[in-house]
């Protein structure tokens, strides 16, 4: 699948919320946790967040284009997991790490069931950790539509009773009268009994007793409000700190025991409403009967827990030998968990397959690993699920971007406060999110997370992102500094960005014939590819300590580029590395450089010092081609005189600049018979021959076009035309040998004949001298 068009094409698709937005959200908070080192505030910050983020999904309204709706609820059920899972992490890890490791409670003579509880909390850590457990499944249930009010109890029931009193044989309005008659309630009243059934447990299973008591009152059911509220436990305390003369006051059912079993044998009784058996069950630790009424993951897994605590719980009141005033340890009461470990209670959830969303099913993976403690188990999942099993955008793009964030950022914290973590995998997970924000093109946080990776990994991450920048030196120079802002090895990663561009660009070329070769002039336009080269090799050019490096990378360019005939792009090569911000335009040699950097300093000289010639040698054409027609030709015309004195100048020039270049030129470097020469050495001494074969004759022939046609004008010029020729032949220097490599020895021989006919045309007894 092509990704970036993918990223493009949803980007465009999803109208309701823009990921982008949360990749600097998370960036952000995780910044700012690093820099207050409030490490452990991390899941709640990132919890907040979702839930921020949640509500912006549910109320931002549709604007340009129309809205997928399963894609928008999609985007809800993630936001929402994830919220909820971050809210999981955060109780149970500060339970876990504020836990006390060895807590001894000295036995009382009397305690309440309340401070019994209070003391199971404090001294059984797995009991505690199945609360919060409990406690965070209420707390995160979807909200329901409740049942309307109606204060009049039963009023369509009671109205049939009172106009068919003599008819009926039965007139009861007790709770229990419908169950004990078998006589139904009016249809209206029965489907609001049924209503207020359910509204009553799903008030229960959200851990909301109270309302679940009033709104029972509110209905006209005090009764069943009675019935509900045993389920407190039964406590004391004291109004003004436990002195004398203080007075205690109680809460709660003291007999609780022998309520319970009376909720267990009312939960068991087929007659009644699923809900109302539901809700006995749920308040006594009765499974079975909660299950009938459950939906979802989530709720099985809650009666799983609440069952487990308050079989627990019970148990640990019978341990201690108080079960209230009418106790008796044989009344019938479900114990059926008390053997079940959190381990069995996820598998039997599994077991029921309530999972068929892939995405939610691996947050309750992950829900299910963390309460089991196993935080290492949670990085291998995530690895095997977003890189073995190749969880993509095939599968779902909000699934994709959203579930790679959540990895990394959970990795991260794992690595700050409960390691050790798998190494590997983590890094794995690290790396493909950062990849994912490359994708994205969220610049201004990738150094973040790539500093977060090992060496070797956050130098070829963060390079592949650099690659591709391609904008202005400022900008390219931002994001070096990010990189080193954020304690990255810049200059490893300056070499390598280098490397990746050249690599891809800087394929092996079949070169043309120095003899057809066409020498581009410096304001053709440059190739698209060699200013990727260039901006490639301008990586280099932001340190100081990497200048020499910078040179030796930009000489192997030079050659490529000059080897065909790209002079515009060595311009724009050596305008990069002169530019004023960088290093490189400071640069000096200095006395006790190696042999290294003295080779390397000298050919870039070389270079510099050719480019210097071609490009004084355009001015001279243009100034060749400004020469006035006659004295009297254009009033804006320069006079003769002052383009001559040009011309002669630009020619002096081109004369110095010549011989600079022709008598430091860089010959075939020697090597020690016994040294083996590599490859790229090899790769070097073929790319030096071919440029000095293309462009010393180039040279020499551009010199004698100057001298010839300046022979009018600067005395002597005709005979330095004649006198190349001794120049290409000076056996300490073998020019000659370009020419003839380069097959432009024709050529020379061709213009000296010129050279040689005009001398003899305008003195020919100078011909002898000449010959």
């Amino acid at each position: 699948m092509n990704f970036s068009l993918f990223v493009v094409n949803y980007r465009f698709t999803n109208g309701i919320f823009n990921t982008e937005e949360a990749f600097i959200q998370f960036a952000h908070i995780f910044s700012q946790i690093h820099q207050s080192v409030d490490l452990q505030k991390a899941p709640e910050h990132y919890e907040k967040l979702c839930d921020q983020l949640l509500k912006k999904t549910q109320n931002e309204p549709v604007k340009t284009f129309p809205i997928n709706t399963s894609q928008s609820r999609l985007w809800e059920r993630l936001w929402e997991a994830e919220r909820n899972t971050w809210n999981l992490i955060k109780q149970l890890h500060i339970l876990r790490s504020t836990y006390p490791t060895d807590v001894s409670i000295p036995k009382k003579l009397y305690q309440t069931d309340g401070a019994l509880q209070s003391e199971l909390l404090a001294t059984n850590l797995n009991f505690a950790e199945a609360w919060i457990v409990r406690q965070w499944l209420q707390d995160t249930a979807p909200t329901f539509v409740h049942v309307e009010t109606n204060p009049e109890y039963w009023s369509y029931t009671k109205t049939h009773i009172a106009y068919n009193l003599k008819k009926l044989s039965h007139k009861y309005l007790d709770p229990d009268g419908s169950y004990r008659t078998g006589q139904a309630l009016h249809p209206q009243d029965q489907i609001h009994e049924n209503e207020l059934a359910k509204s009553i447990y799903e008030y229960l299973r959200r851990g909301q007793l109270d309302i679940a008591c009033e709104i029972s009152k509110k209905n006209g059911q005090s009764w069943r409000a009675a019935s509900i509220s045993g389920y407190i436990v039964y406590g004391e305390q004291t109004d003004d700190g436990g002195g004398i003369d203080s007075i205690i006051k109680s809460s709660g059912n003291i007999n609780r025991h022998l309520w319970r079993a009376t909720c267990y044998q009312y939960a068991q009784e087929t007659g009644f409403d699923l809900y109302d058996r539901a809700t006995y069950a749920a308040l006594c630790g009765d499974v079975d009967n909660v299950f009938p009424v459950c939906r979802s993951w989530e709720d099985y897994t809650w009666a799983y827990f609440n069952g487990l605590i308050e079989c627990r719980l019970e148990q640990y009141f019978s341990q201690r030998g108080q079960l209230g005033e009418l106790g008796d340890v044989d009344l019938p009461v479900p114990t059926q968990l008390l053997s079940l470990t959190p381990e069995d209670i996820f598998r039997k959830v599994e077991a029921r397959q309530t999972d068929r969303d892939p995405q939610m099913a691996l947050f309750h993976k992950i829900q299910k690993l963390f309460i089991l403690n196993k935080p290492d188990e949670i990085v291998k999942c995530l690895k095997e699920e977003l890189l073995d099993k190749q969880l993509s955008y095939n599968d779902s793009s909000a699934s994709y971007s959203h579930i790679r964030r959540f990895a990394a950022h959970f990795v991260l914290f794992l690595r700050d406060l409960i390691p050790p973590t798998p190494d590997k995998e983590s890094d794995d997970l690290i790396k493909t999110y950062t990849e994912l924000l490359i994708d994205f093109k969220q610049d201004s946080i990738i150094a973040l997370y790539a500093s977060k990776l090992p060496r070797e990994m956050s130098i070829e991450t963060y390079a592949l992102f650099l690659k591709n920048i391609t904008g202005s030196y400022d900008e390219r120079f931002y994001f070096y500094n990010l990189a080193e802002k954020h304690g990255l090895d810049v200059t490893a990663i300056a070499r390598r960005t280098s490397d990746l561009t050249l690599e891809e660009y800087l394929k092996e070329e079949k070169y043309a014939s120095a003899l057809y070769l066409r020498i581009a002039s410096l304001s053709d336009p440059v190739d698209p590819k060699d200013i990727v080269l260039i901006r490639g090799l301008e990586w280099l050019t932001f340190n100081k300590n990497q200048v020499v490096e910078a040179m030796d990378r930009a000489n192997a360019l030079f050659r490529r580029f000059l080897a065909c005939g790209k002079l515009n792009a060595v311009n724009a090569l050596l305008s990069s590395m002169a530019n004023p911000k960088s290093p490189l335009a400071s640069y000096d040699l200095d006395k006790e450089a190696d042999e290294h950097e003295e080779t390397v300093v000298y050919e870039y000289s070389f270079y510099r010092n050719m480019f210097n010639f071609f490009t004084k040698y355009e001015d001279w054409v243009k100034i060749w081609q400004e020469k006035p027609q006659s004295p009297k030709s254009f009033p804006r015309d320069i006079s003769i005189s002052e383009w001559t004195l040009r011309i002669k100048e630009t020619t002096d020039a081109l004369d110095q600049l010549s011989d600079k270049f022709l008598t430091a030129y860089i010959t075939n470097p020697e090597f020690d018979e016994d040294k083996i020469i590599t490859e790229e050495e090899e790769r070097r001494i073929q790319e030096l021959q071919r440029v000095s074969d293309i462009y010393i004759p180039e040279v020499i022939l551009r010199l004698h076009h100057v001298y010839f046609k300046t022979r009018g004008i600067i005395p002597g010029n005709l005979d330095k035309s004649l006198q190349l020729a001794d120049l290409v032949a000076d056996e300490s220097r073998h020019l000659y040998m370009h020419f003839r490599r380069s097959k432009k020895l024709p050529v020379l021989l061709t213009m000296l004949r010129d050279s040689y006919l005009e001398i003899t045309r305008e003195n020919p007894d100078d011909i002898i001298v000449h010959c």
